[in-house]
């Protein structure tokens, strides 16, 4: 597979599921739950402005995020493994940000914002070790629906169909505590976006199946702003 950083995470995100389905023993939450390390908040933000100022070449400022990505993750690394973060996503997190920094160095518009959202997949399963007020599978979410729209740009169907169906898997396991924050309005159009993008991806309607993932990330905010 092209992109084997995108399959190790997909098939942990898929691992996690599995665990929860068969009642396995979850990763423990640090003390203090819910307090996110300043330093993880910085490279999820700086992930993000990335993929936003990628495609119109803005260099200068994806060099600035690429630069806070790296000190916060040398700040953050000495207390990763005290904090119950695995190899695994340590090295997720490693190998995806010196992708991003080869492809941001070479100015690789698209390569770079893969980077980045290796760097958010990674960053998201680090968040989830603090019982974030905003639960895990909402980033989650986030990370998906922008790796629908890179496989579609890139013309690969096959990850494309892979990143929507564990989209819809982690929706799954989500959606009883969004309908528990009154989120059944929110709820209904997430599950129309990912039919809409299910039927666009089977017609490969490139200029559709964007569109609808881009929508989709719309909704994901609004899911975020339920909690």
């Amino acid at each position: 597979m092209k992109n084997y950083l995108h399959f190790l995470l997909i098939i942990s995100f898929i691992g996690v599921l599995a665990l929860t389905a068969c009642g396995a023993p979850q990763p423990v939450v640090t003390a203090n739950p819910g307090a996110v390390p300043s330093s993880l908040v910085t490279i999820e933000a700086a992930a993000e402005d990335i993929i936003d100022f990628a495609p119109s070449g803005d260099w200068d400022k994806i060099n600035k995020d690429v630069t806070d990505i790296e000190s916060a993750w040398k700040s953050y690394q000495p207390k990763a493994s005290q904090d119950g973060a695995s190899q695994e996503i340590q090295e997720a997190m490693t190998s995806a940000l010196a992708a991003l920094e080869t492809a941001s160095a070479s100015k690789d518009a698209s390569a770079t914002m893969q980077g980045s959202n290796d760097v958010s997949a990674a960053v998201v399963e680090l968040f989830a070790l603090y019982g974030p007020k905003v639960p895990a599978d909402i980033g989650r979410l986030d990370v998906l629906e922008r790796q629908v729209i890179l496989d579609v740009a890139a013309k690969d169907y096959s990850a494309a169909m892979t990143s929507l169906a564990t989209t819809k898997s982690v929706w799954e396991e989500v959606k009883p505590t969004v309908l528990e924050h009154n989120g059944k309005d929110v709820a209904a159009q997430f599950e129309a976006s990912l039919t809409a993008q299910e039927s666009a991806l089977n017609a490969k309607d490139d200029a559709t199946l964007t569109k609808e993932a881009r929508d989709g990330l719309e909704i994901v905010d609004a899911l975020e702003q339920l909690y």
